[in-house]
């Protein structure tokens, strides 16, 4: 028998952890945009307007890979969206879990991150650089389907399994409790 109340709290705890590396990705790109702006403006070096903002993507986008793939251990000993609704994830034996277990568990969430640092790292390579991510513009959006997929797979596991286990959960030896 599944507990609804728990696959709720998952479900909201997910969606508020999503908002949370969203938010991270959106300071980084505007402050990428406005000191790019500023830099650009302020002098006339345009390598140093163009590959500061590209650092700064660089440095969000491994920020974000790293909340996701960890953000099970980041507040303390959970998430922020499960410290918001009061949740934590423990081991099948019922002791904190790890980053390695954190790391685990979030990997088939992690993808689009992933693909999205492999593009900030690509950006500090002059023009080569460029090329590459134009190309890659096919991988980023198969990247994105397959977060969407996995995360859609990971609901119906949470809201069918009878005790709401789901792949992440069983790839790192994880249960969620209140």
């Amino acid at each position: 028998m599944t507990d609804g109340d728990l696959q709720q709290k998952r479900i909201m705890a997910a969606l508020i952890d999503i908002a949370v590396a969203i938010a991270i990705s959106l300071a980084f790109a505007i402050v990428s945009w406005v000191l790019g702006g500023i830099l650009g403006s302020a002098t006339s070096s345009g390598a140093v307007s163009t590959y500061v903002p590209r650092v700064l993507s660089f440095l969000g986008s491994l920020v974000s890979l790293g909340y996701m793939l960890g953000r099970d251990v980041t507040a303390g000993d959970r998430s922020i969206g499960k410290k918001v609704q009061n949740i934590r994830v423990v081991t099948t034996a019922g002791g904190p879990i790890t980053f390695n277990e954190s790391m685990r568990r979030n990997a088939i969430f992690a993808i689009g991150a992933a693909l999205g640092v492999l593009s900030a790292t690509l950006g500090l390579i002059p023009c080569i650089g460029d090329i590459a991510n134009c190309l890659l513009i096919p991988v980023m959006l198969l990247g994105v389907m397959v977060s969407v997929g996995a995360a859609i797979y990971e609901i119906l596991q949470i809201t069918q399994e009878p005790n709401g286990i789901r792949f992440g959960d069983k790839q790192a030896g994880t249960r969620v409790v209140r």
